[in-house]
Order: C-alpha cells, then structure tokens, then sequence
C-alpha cells in the first residue's frame, strides 16, 4: 500500500541507513572521527547520503503523496544534521569503526563487510543474532564503545543498565562485541539522535554488575520459554505509545490480571531491575 506519513519503524529504518552510508562514506575520504575542525566537509558527506539514501527508499516505499515524502525527509534530515553537530562536541577521542555490524544474519550491502553470517554466543549458553548500529575505538586506548541509536523519545531512567529487562541492547551488544573481536569493551551507549530524543546519549559500563544484570534477563526468557508461559503482560503504561496496540487491543493488562500471578514473578522481578 502506498505510504502517506512514516511509521516510527520505516522512519528508523531510513535514519539508520542514512548514518551507515554517511560514516562509511566519511571513512572512505578519511574524514573520521567527526571532529569540529572537519564538521563543515562531514555535513557535505552528510547531505550527500541523505539525498542517496532517500531515493532509495521513495523508489521502494513508493510514497503516495510526494509533497508528504519531501516533508518526512526533511524532518528527518534537520534530526541528523543536529545528531553530527553534537558528535563534534565529543571531541572526537573516539573513532567510528563498523557501521550496521550484524552477527548470525544473512550479508547484504547495506550491512559492515566485518558482519558474520554465524550467530554469536555468550556465557557459553545464549546464542544471540542482530544488528549493531556502531562500534567506535578509543584512539589512546583501542578499548571499544558500542552504540545503538534511537529515532524515539528518551524513556529511559538515570542509573539504567537493562531498564527493567525492556533496553538490552547497551550490555548484550557490547558482550556480543567482546565476543565477535576479542577485545575489551567500555560501554554500550543508547544515542537519542533526534530533536524528539534530545539528542541525549544513555551509557551503560559493561562492568560485572550490568554483565549480571543482561544474563539475567536472558534466564527469564528461557525460563518463560521452558514453560510455555508467555502471556501478553504490559506494564502499567506501556500500551500507551506500542506499536502492536491495533493487533493487541488496548485491554492487554486487563486480561493478564486474571493470570495465575505466581507465575509472573520472574517478570515482575526482573522490572525491578535499573
């Protein structure tokens, strides 16, 4: 069917790949890491992948209304020109490695040429597949940072490390890293990078606390999945901004009161967890 606004996930979907082609084509010109001094040649390279990349999505998404299609990409655009601006201000102690780094996923091009096409597997029992928006290198030290960006707003709590089992990516992506490159990782970071964010950057140390913490959640899942006890189980709220609302209904939280609340405990456990 034929799109008339963006969904939030068509809308990431672009965002994302207008920063993979950016730094990859900012790696190529040896423009990188972004800092102040070269931000006026990296907001070239920048709109140049904007435009490249939004072309390709009009001719698949075949937008209905172009006048609509022009406004979406230049919101979109207007985000990502803030999002660089403010990378500048990192000082630029950090320099972009892989862009879209996937493990245990089919390879394409729009995917890093270090993806591997073989699952990766942590603490010897979980065997995880995904994407990693980026992995940076510390130019001093070659310690790793790991980065997942977000188009939404900043949900997130001070002090966060799983957010009550909900934002996994900042330690399971960076384990996964340790893993996939043998190399030491500082962090995993969530980067807000649109004005609807605030542009704010999450860090999460990857330290024995939040290693803990990103296992445990797994264990719950397996635990859930072992049984077969998988009951639509929202938080207080949350149905309020979900995107599988329309499939769902709004009375998800109603129907699981009348669950056996006993076998709920581990979800309630591990939602108490920052």
């Amino acid at each position: 069917m034929p799109i008339q606004r963006l969904d939030p996930l068509t809308r990431g979907s672009i965002v994302h790949a207008m920063q993979a082609a950016f730094f990859r084509a900012a790696q190529a010109a040896g423009a990188l890491p972004v800092r102040a001094v070269t931000l006026p040649a990296l907001h070239a390279i920048l709109e140049t992948a904007i435009v490249r990349v939004a072309a390709r999505f009009s001719e698949e998404l075949v937008p209905a209304i172009p006048r609509v299609w022009t406004e979406e990409i230049a919101v979109i655009a207007r985000d990502l020109r803030g999002w660089l601006t403010r990378l500048a201000a990192d000082g630029g102690e950090w320099v972009p490695r892989s862009f879209e780094l996937a493990f245990g996923l089919r390879q394409d091009e729009q995917r890093d040429p270090a993806s591997s096409v073989e699952p990766v597997t942590i603490d010897h029992r979980f065997v995880l597949r995904g994407a990693i928006d980026l992995v940076e290198e510390h130019e001093a030290t070659g310690v790793l940072r790991v980065v997942d960006h977000k188009t939404g707003k900043d949900r997130s709590k001070d002090g966060l490390m799983i957010g009550g089992g909900e934002t996994l990516q900042p330690v399971l992506y960076a384990m996964v890293i340790e893993a996939m490159t043998g190399k030491s990782v500082y962090e995993g970071r969530l980067s807000f990078c649109t004005a609807a964010g605030g542009y704010r950057v999450r860090s999460v140390p990857l330290n024995a606390q939040t290693r803990r913490a990103g296992l445990e959640a797994l264990e719950v899942i397996d635990r859930a999945i072992d049984t077969g006890f998988l009951p639509p189980a929202p938080r207080e709220g949350a149905c309020a901004w979900c995107s599988f609302r329309s499939v769902c209904g709004p009375a998800e939280a109603e129907r699981v009161a009348r669950k056996p609340q006993d076998r709920l405990r581990d979800l309630h456990e591990l939602r108490s967890r920052p």
